[in-house]
């Protein structure tokens, strides 16, 4: 049942007042205006909320229970009032969303940023660009980063860094030159990041390889695990070069290319009529200068 603002408003200021005339003034309305907002909730609620005694009133049951009810509005006003004017750089939701290679690298940092104020809640979704972009127009995240600017006028982007992508391989491997029969022999470790990762790459080769014309020797999704295989020496994959350095697996990796022409630029992307909370301003200077000086 939606009860009417206005005759709750009459309502509550009569119990408070105590007289249908100086209600009638208080809220610049006639006598009869006050007694008709009144008469009007009684026939939607179907129950009476005043028995008049001569110019004066008692509350029914249903009218104290009524009154009660218009005090817990006026009460949630306020607190949605005092919520809209509080702007805590230290307290709220931190809603991301990035590639689970960038997740690795930042993560960490924001989880320090909550550790030192609690009041921060912060959530962090592992997606492709498609997904990230999905995300931020169903309001579930308010900072996504990308590789490539979004087209729709709905979003803002910055382009706040590049990686650079990587061949690696297993330590074991003795071979340092890069050609299509080592590629081929090595076989390929598939992720889902991999053949645009491969793409990039093999555009910076002195050699023409199409990646579909290499063997797939395994295929993993968890970012953690996908140069397990690589450091076993079950073949070789593409990734930024942040990740391999990064890797628990690292000592047992070898790159053997770093890319110079194909450098994966990344963006910050945001709604672009949507005004973020103060929160965000550190999380915000932290990805622009870890990414700028990775």
């Amino acid at each position: 049942m939606k009860l009417n603002r206005q005759w709750l408003h009459t309502f509550a200021t009569l119990v408070d007042v105590g007289q249908f005339t100086e209600t009638a003034t208080r809220l610049h309305m006639t006598q009869p205006g006050v007694s008709q907002h009144i008469r009007k909730l009684e026939q939607q609620l179907g129950q009476a909320l005043l028995i008049r005694t001569g110019k004066k009133f008692e509350l029914t049951h249903a009218g104290t229970v009524l009154y009660q009810h218009c005090q817990s509005l006026v009460t949630e006003e306020k607190r949605l009032q005092q919520a809209l004017l509080l702007d805590n750089p230290e307290s709220g939701p931190c809603r991301f969303a990035m590639s689970g290679t960038l997740a690795n690298q930042l993560y960490p940092l924001f989880v320090q940023r909550q550790l030192a104020h609690p009041g921060l809640v912060v959530g962090v979704e592992s997606a492709p660009d498609q997904r990230v972009l999905h995300l931020l127009a169903q309001d579930e995240i308010d900072l996504g980063i990308v590789t490539e600017p979004p087209a729709q006028a709905r979003f803002h982007s910055e382009r706040i860094g590049e990686e650079t992508l990587c061949l690696v391989f297993p330590a074991t491997q003795s071979e340092s030159t890069l050609s299509q029969a080592l590629l081929t022999a090595t076989g390929f470790i598939d992720h889902p990041n991999a053949r645009r990762y491969l793409d990039s790459v093999l555009l910076d080769l002195p050699f023409s390889m199409p990646h579909d014309s290499l063997p797939v020797r395994g295929y993993i999704n968890q970012l953690s695990q996908i140069l397990l295989p690589v450091s076993l020496g079950l073949g070789f994959t593409a990734l930024p070069e942040s990740t391999i350095l990064e890797s628990p697996y690292a000592q047992d990796l070898r790159i053997l290319h770093r890319s110079v022409n194909a450098r994966e630029p990344l963006y910050l992307v945001r709604k672009r009529h949507r005004e973020l909370a103060s929160r965000y301003s550190w999380f915000t200077d932290c990805i622009r200068q870890t990414l700028q000086s990775s």
